[in-house]
């Protein structure tokens, strides 16, 4: 009970922290209401400031705001020719490239790649991981014959993706 208390005064003092260096008024609106805020509207009648806003010290190693943004005119303002030179150009073509979609022939290529190192995976292991020659040889058959519709048609073996379901015939879907 005490470490709930303790997690929900942390919490509540922390994000009460950022108003501290804040202004705050208050101030009563035309229908009487007492309001508080960092902002009083132009009607606000007995308007009172509560805090006021303190300075806070620069932090260490960072430049005045007049610095960064002297600094960032000057590079909007440079010509867009000297922001793409060569140096710059290549690691963003490097990006380009690795953000476009692979073509059909590589995802194909991709994918029998796939296949056949779970062949050669599958024809690796020993007998007493299947169980028998027949369960091993129904697995391998399955992954072979994957292949060879994704080599013939490759249209059909993505449309149409088979789980392999073992000796176990997988239940059609009524439609």
């Amino acid at each position: 009970m005490k470490s709930r208390l303790i997690a929900a005064l942390i919490f509540f003092v922390i994000t009460g922290l950022s108003y501290i260096s804040a202004d705050v008024y208050r101030w009563t609106d035309a229908r009487g209401t007492v309001s508080y805020g960092n902002l009083p509207p132009a009607d606000a009648r007995d308007l009172k400031l509560i805090f006021k806003e303190s300075a806070s010290p620069p932090i260490a190693g960072t430049a005045p705001l007049d610095e960064v943004r002297s600094d960032t005119e000057t590079i909007i303002q440079e010509p867009e020719d000297e922001k793409n030179s060569e140096e710059e150009a290549q690691p963003k073509a490097e990006s380009v490239k690795r953000n476009v979609p692979p073509s059909r022939q590589e995802v194909i290529a991709q994918e029998t790649e796939k296949l056949e190192k779970k062949i050669a995976e599958l024809e690796a292991l020993p007998l007493d991981y299947f169980g028998s020659q027949k369960n091993k040889r129904v697995r391998i058959g399955y992954y072979q014959n994957r292949l060879d519709v994704l080599k013939t048609n490759p249209t059909d073996y993505f449309a149409n993706p088979v789980p392999f379901e073992g000796n176990i015939k997988a239940p059609e879907k009524n439609q």
